[in-house]
């Protein structure tokens, strides 16, 4: 659902719960004041409000004079019982457990509840992250949690503009420039996923620095900026609508992780440390993404054995790493179904109509080609015809107290142990049997507030639905990828739906839009790559042959504009496929894309995954009627470094493009992809490095690497 309250502002910022400028000034002269964490040009300063706790950040060494918002106590960290009583708290202790480490333990005055909350600054980065986690601490008094406050965060400098993300399917991550003079912004989500409207994201923007903050979950959120003339309060964690989680002895709630920082620098430089935060908290981060085939486009849920198997030689031709078969390879329990394939999802029973040998077959003939085999699964939803959906109705989520629909689509509860080891077998099962290197994991459903059946245990059914289910879909993420750790995960939710660095911190890469478009692709990639790394972030080939109307893609997923070049240059901004009728290809297409796949598996993927990424243009606008869009991706060691340019509808012919990050002194080799080689100091680089397009919907790929001597 979406809302944007436009607050009036200033209206949370108040004189109580403020610190004293000299106590202030006594915190910034003790260096090993547990309470203080410091990061090069900043300082963070934790502090218990009431029944808050809050961190003040300080853009100076000594705190300063003016004043400061005040914590917003309006909502508490932990409101009990239908009336949301606050709780209020006592510091038990402080732990300095390192130089970058806080941990603070709470206890409350009035229940049975501590809270432990640490505070971990990130020396390669300045990010301060925060995790807090609550434990029932004994006694037959339950414990009725329904309002939680993750995180509020102070910044003590004024602020210019308000950066977030918004969006829709096929439409995500178009990013928005508020003007914060126009009150507070709220983003939130109540899909009971992270949502396509917005993502849990937002920058703002001083004269002189940028803060980030980026909450790490993947159900229902809120993130809310309430800026003033001194600074700006952010706050936020779990939506509390209709959030209700209720503790008995011994059993704790872990609130979202938090991930905040200052900078002083421009948005883009603060980006790439978040970039750097977040690649370094994936799973296996040095390990390469394959370039995949995917079957969806072609045949759009209606796979077959006598479809695949020509073109497995093809998409080893093209350079592909591995072979991935998605939606509509399965039956249930019933037996053969001309069902769509969302309504025969649940059991996980290949279907021998289409696949009369077994997927077997098609591993097999994968990996004698060189390639890795992939499988599709939506684990989390089951069919209405679904044999596990008829046994086993207490594993669905009831929203709102009711069974789901006879006729419609169920969500598996995975707060349910038994239901979530049904999955875990199940899955695991096929994965080993038939042999699967590449797990594509969907999720085409929305979850709301979530819902237990009426016949579970109590001791089960007084947590939140929701954040049972994303404990049990982060532990079955965990659990496969260590049963099978030579495989790879991909995360999906219709595209971008559910793209967050609380579900890709327990996988390898997220399908980032189900746009077919490479033009408003290209649009989606600016946006997504500010809150994301490139590694995650995985596209495909799919609008090819552009301009014609084959039997499949269907005609309205194609775009005429642009070549051949230009659409696998913009798939190729992340982790990259193809899913396009390659048996279909001219014998000129296919070698044009196996030299691009050639060029971005041998000299570019690592430099796009690992290095640091300068976005050169503003945005493309989605229809393309825009000027040029570039992006330039160096390594860290400034030796080798790659250009992404496009000329779309404008009519300039030439834009220089001034490239960062390289040695002044060096000399770099460069090379344009089917043009002349030259070469030019790193110095002479960083004025500026002309492309010319002399016509649009046309793009360049330039490699630059340090000559060697």
């Amino acid at each position: 659902m979406k809302r944007r309250d436009l607050l009036v502002a200033g209206a949370a910022f108040g004189g109580t719960g403020v610190l004293p400028g000299a106590q202030r000034k006594a915190l910034a002269q003790e260096a090993e004041d547990p309470r203080t964490l410091a990061a090069p040009g900043h300082r963070y300063e934790i502090s218990l409000r009431g029944p808050v706790v809050a961190v003040d950040c300080f853009a100076a060494a000594s705190a300063p004079e003016t004043p400061h918002p005040s914590a917003a106590t309006d909502v508490p960290m932990v409101g009990i019982g239908p009336q949301k009583q606050p709780v209020s708290w006592i510091i038990v202790s402080w732990t300095e457990a390192n130089t970058a480490t806080r941990i603070m333990t709470l206890k409350a005055v009035d229940q049975p509840l501590q809270a432990v909350v640490s505070f971990e600054l990130d020396a390669v980065t300045g990010f301060l992250t925060r995790r807090t986690i609550l434990r029932h601490t004994g006694g037959p008094q339950e414990i009725d949690i329904q309002e939680t406050l993750g995180f509020l965060m102070s910044i003590h400098e004024p602020v210019e503009q308000i950066v977030y993300l918004t969006g829709e399917w096929q439409e995500e991550a178009d990013i928005v420039r508020a003007d914060p003079a126009k009150g507070a912004v709220t983003l939130e989500s109540r899909s009971g996923k992270t949502g396509f409207e917005f993502q849990p994201y937002v920058a703002l923007m001083t004269a002189d620095a940028s803060y980030l903050c980026q909450i790490l979950w993947s159900g229902n959120w809120m993130l809310h900026a309430a800026p003033d003339r001194h600074g700006t309060i952010l706050s936020g964690g779990f939506n509390n609508w209709q959030f209700r989680h209720r503790l008995t002895a011994g059993r704790s709630l872990e609130l979202p992780t938090v991930v905040f920082g200052r900078f002083d620098s421009p948005l883009g430089d603060a980006t790439r440390k978040l970039h750097d935060y977040r690649r370094a908290r994936r799973p296996d981060p040095e390990r390469p993404i394959p370039v995949q085939f995917n079957s969806w486009y072609p045949f759009l849920g209606e796979p077959s054995a006598d479809a695949l198997v020509p073109l497995i030689p093809i998409a080893k031709q093209l350079g592909c790493e591995a072979f991935v078969v998605d939606a509509g390879w399965y039956r249930d329990e019933n037996g053969e179904s001309d069902a769509d394939w969302d309504y025969r999802t649940g059991d996980w029973r290949v279907s021998h109509q289409r696949f009369p040998n077994g997927l077997r077959e098609i591993a097999t003939r994968c990996r004698e080609a060189g390639l890795g085999f992939g499988l599709w699964f939506e684990p989390e939803v089951a069919g209405p015809t679904s044999s596990v959906r008829h046994n086993h109705p207490e594993w669905m989520h009831h929203f709102d107290g009711q069974p789901p629909p006879a006729n419609e689509r169920a969500v598996i509860n995975l707060g349910v142990p038994a239901a979530w080891q049904h999955v875990f077998e199940r899955i695991s099962r096929l994965l080993r049997v038939i042999g699967v290197d590449w797990m594509k994991w969907d999720f085409n459903s929305d979850l709301d507030a979530g819902g237990w059946a009426p016949s579970l245990p109590k001791t089960l059914t007084g947590q939140s639905p929701l954040v049972a289910h994303y404990d049990g879909l982060y532990r079955l993420q965990d659990a496969i990828c260590a049963a099978f750790p030579d495989l790879i995960l991909e995360m999906c939710a219709g595209g971008g739906g559910r793209l967050d660095g609380g579900i890709l911190s327990h996988a390898h890469v997220n399908w980032m839009s189900d746009q077919s478009s490479a033009l408003r692709k290209l649009a989606i990639h600016f946006g997504t790559q500010l809150a994301h790394p490139a590694i995650v972030c995985n596209d495909w080939l799919i609008d090819w042959p552009g301009g014609s109307e084959p039997p499949d893609p269907p005609p309205a997923l194609v775009d005429a504009r642009g070549d051949l070049p230009f659409r696998l240059r913009v798939a190729m901004l992340g982790t990259f496929g193809i899913s396009a009728p390659i048996h279909r290809w001219s014998e000129a297409d296919r070698a044009t894309a196996a030299a691009h796949v050639a060029v971005y598996t041998t000299r570019i993927r690592a430099i796009i995954h690992h290095g640091d990424r300068y976005a050169f243009t503003p945005t493309p606008p989605a229809d393309g009627n825009g000027d040029w869009a570039a992006i330039w991706y160096v390594t860290k060691d400034g030796l080798q470094g790659t250009l992404f340019a496009f000329r779309l509808a404008g009519p300039q012919s030439r834009r220089a493009f001034q490239l960062r990050g390289l040695h002044k002194h060096k000399r770099y080799r460069l090379s344009f992809q089917d043009g002349p080689e030259s070469t030019a100091t790193g110095a002479e680089l960083a004025a500026g490095l002309t492309v010319i397009l002399n016509e649009p919907f046309r793009s360049a790929l330039c490699l630059i690497e340090a000559a060697i001597g």
